[in-house]
């Protein structure tokens, strides 16, 4: 049965325009006029790192998502290590903080106008237009995309705004989707490959969602909630009104006293109507069209472990300390980024736990200068709750 839905599934992608197989295509294969482009050099300049290098010095910079140095693997002496207010964090949002307008300043910026071209000529679509006049259904549906390159083309204002900020840059995380374009600030995925990589996702995920119907709900938790028992009892619920292996679980670890559930319809209605018998104050419905991060986006992760696994040296260890927020640990290499990656749309994201690792430090110690980017604010709201002293040095990049 798994294998026949698999089927289903990879036939639904033949449209797009990369299938796992064509996200391995080299430059070479590339039409030379458009190697010759600027566009194209830039696409080069971003790709050109790979793993046993020799040592480089500090490159010169053409666009702010180009790789930086890494430190180097042996700690320097005491006395000689930077202190973390002069180091630099970096934060992504995820889908659902798009808004039609988005990305509108950062056309201002020559580099950013520049990447998004670039963006568009990759996945074969207008990113700009759609990101800046929407229609609101057109961004909604190609929104991992659209806030994807957002994000990235939001470093550029930051690089702008906060000189030699990014060179100082020590960790990056991302919120879901967020997550690959913090591997391409860290040179683990080149921008084409993530691009492709997205482009993939979103159609991955959608058809998931239209073979197993499901949503999502942000549930506001008393002190002494009992959020297990009321998910047990809601998979029970939807397993009595003729659910099969009914899913209902977190999805989003936020903040204390914030999560977002999500699984089957019947089992989410329960827990709206239900919920505080078990300690729910408050819940919301998320406008989104599927259970994501749960075990009904399996064929979506199924898909992702195929692209991943054929895409060679476009998969590569990051430069920087870049944030697993599925597991609350750094990537380790690129077979860590591979599996990482694939897991993440059926699995929960650890935002709260990763936040409290990235910023874990001794009492009175300094924090880093924390950029959110990207559309939305909610990156800053949910650090202000995790950790205040973290928010104190953040600052949200207008997009």
């Amino acid at each position: 049965m798994q294998k026949v839905r698999m089927q289903r599934i990879i036939r639904a992608y033949r449209t797009l325009p990369a299938i796992p197989s064509q996200i391995r295509r080299s430059s070479q294969n590339i039409d030379e006029e458009k190697q010759k482009s600027p566009l194209r050099r830039l696409l080069d300049d971003a790709s050109s790192f790979s793993e046993g290098e020799q040592e480089a010095t500090e490159p010169e910079l053409r666009w702010a998502t180009q790789p930086y140095v890494a430190r180097p693997k042996t700690a320097p002496p005491v006395e000689e290590r930077v202190q973390p207010r002069d180091t630099a964090v970096l934060l992504f949002p995820g889908q659902g903080s798009q808004w039609v307008g988005m990305g509108r300043r950062l056309l201002e910026i020559p580099a950013a106008k520049e990447l998004y071209e670039l963006a568009s000529s990759i996945v074969g679509w207008d990113v700009a237009r759609v990101c800046v006049s929407g229609p609101e259904d057109e961004l909604s549906r190609r929104c991992q995309t659209a806030v994807l390159v957002t994000a990235l083309a939001a470093l550029e204002r930051a690089r702008d705004e906060r000189p030699g900020a990014l060179q100082r840059v020590r960790a990056v995380a991302g919120f879901s989707l967020g997550e690959i374009a913090a591997l391409v600030f860290a040179d683990a995925l080149s921008l084409e490959f993530a691009l492709r990589l997205v482009e993939l996702r979103a159609a991955a995920m959608a058809a998931a969602a239209a073979e197993r119907p499901g949503g999502m709900l942000t549930v506001w938790l008393a002190p002494d909630a009992n959020i297990k028992h009321a998910l047990l009892r809601a998979r029970e619920h939807a397993a009595e009104r003729g659910v099969l292996d009914p899913v209902c679980q977190v999805a989003n670890y936020l903040y204390p006293g914030c999560k977002v559930v999500a699984g089957d319809e019947e089992a989410l209605r329960f827990v709206e109507r239900a919920g505080a018998t078990f300690g729910v104050r408050r819940a919301a419905r998320l406008r989104v069209g599927g259970a994501f991060h749960t075990p009904l986006m399996a064929p979506a992760e199924s898909a992702l472990r195929a692209a991943l696994e054929s895409a060679g040296a476009e998969v590569r260890g990051p430069r920087v300390a870049a944030w697993c927020a599925g597991e609350a640990r750094p990537y380790r290499d690129a077979r860590h980024v591979r599996r990482g990656l694939a897991r993440h749309v059926a699995a929960p994201v650890r935002w709260e736990q990763t936040l409290h690792a990235m910023y874990a430090r001794e009492r009175g110690a300094s924090f880093p200068l924390t950029l959110a980017l990207g559309p939305g604010a909610a990156l800053r709201s949910t650090l202000r709750q995790v950790n205040a002293r973290a928010w104190d040095s953040s600052l949200q990049v207008d997009v």
